[in-house]
């Protein structure tokens, strides 16, 4: 079987291309023992922004446009208002104080976010979502969705709270889950990009340590989105009314 004409071994190569770039990060910020968020979050900016250009690189020199993959410009819908207070919700929670968020750590986390969401997005929703669409694209949105959470798992082998690391695995599946919907249904990759940037900064901003309010608003986002993604899906794949007698007389 050639590579080029698997789209799913193309996914899981695709999947672990983003991975490559935070671990680079990672072995850096620990082989220097840094420790100021500033630096830690300026050094994963500079590994995420590679991976926009390797991203890149690699779409210009396959067999698609850069429209193919959802460059394209998106009207406002209705929905999106539902996405803005899903995020508002979030700062119940506070915020939190990290290096004193000072201008400049404020700077470089908005840098920071921004590669993030182009580099994922444009992993996922861009190259594994087209290529895994010569599958369908029912196995393109699951398929996709599915990658995107595995790439959480790292967070198990992290130290971090399981019942937290459990939550953000299955809203990391959901968010990526809809974003891919948002792809099918509007062509254009432009809004999930903004929406993983938003929602990552806002995240930095609101998360502290774990209690029953941040589970709560957790629950709450998983919700959303589980309605979202039943909102999307039904009008990606409508069901035929085959009651409908479309030649009533034929019946009588």
């Amino acid at each position: 079987m050639k590579m080029k004409n698997s789209p799913i071994l193309l996914s899981i190569l695709f999947t672990l291309l983003v991975v490559i770039f935070p671990t680079i990060a990672g072995v850096i910020i620990a082989v220097k023992n840094i420790s100021s968020l500033s630096s830690i979050k300026l050094i994963q900016f500079i590994a995420f922004a590679v991976g926009v250009l390797v991203t890149l690189w690699i779409m210009k020199k396959s067999k698609f446009s850069f429209q193919d993959f959802g460059f394209r410009k998106f009207k406002a819908e209705a929905w999106m208002v539902v996405i803005v207070i899903f995020e508002l919700v979030a700062f119940l929670n506070g915020i939190t104080d990290q290096d004193g968020f000072s201008v400049q750590y404020v700077l470089i986390l908005l840098l920071f976010v921004m590669a993030v969401g182009l580099c994922e997005e444009f992993i996922f929703r861009g190259l594994i979502f087209k290529y895994l669409s010569a599958k369908g694209l029912k196995t393109a949105i699951i398929g996709s969705s599915i990658l995107f959470g595995i790439g959480h798992l790292a967070n198990v082998f992290s130290g971090a709270d399981l019942l937290m690391t459990l939550l953000q695995i299955t809203f990391a599946f959901l968010f990526g889950f809809v974003c891919a919907e948002i792809v099918a249904k509007t062509k254009s990759i432009m809004f999930p990009i903004i929406w993983h940037a938003a929602h990552d900064f806002i995240a930095f901003l609101t998360d502290g340590e774990p209690n029953v309010l941040a589970v709560s608003i957790y629950v709450f986002h998983c919700i959303v989105l589980i309605g979202l993604a039943i909102y999307f899906w039904r009008a990606l794949f409508p069901k035929k009314d085959v009651m409908k007698l479309k030649n009533p007389e034929s019946y009588v």
